[in-house]
């Protein structure tokens, strides 16, 4: 079977509101970090995952670790660069 796992992490003002106001959730959360980077709405990374009765296999070849994406975009910038000398 192949299933998608689908992991997000939004910033809904209107939920971080009502956390940021309880005395107990507040305390979860960093708040600097939350100003920092809410304004992009949110990030989700789908996955399509191969599942079998012996384990699974990820099918999505996608760069994950900051380092990865960060060399991925280089390439991409390079990429345009080159193309316009």
């Amino acid at each position: 079977m192949v299933i998608t796992v689908e992991p997000g992490c939004y910033f809904i003002d209107a939920l971080l509101i009502a956390a940021r106001d309880d005395p107990v959730s507040s305390k979860f959360f960093n708040w600097e970090e939350i100003e920092k980077y809410k304004k992009f709405g949110g990030v989700r990374i789908e996955s399509d995952v191969y599942v079998t009765a012996h384990g699974c296999k990820n099918l999505t070849n996608c760069p994950r670790e900051t380092w990865e994406i960060e060399v991925d975009v280089l390439k991409q910038v390079s990429s345009v660069i080159f193309l316009w000398n």
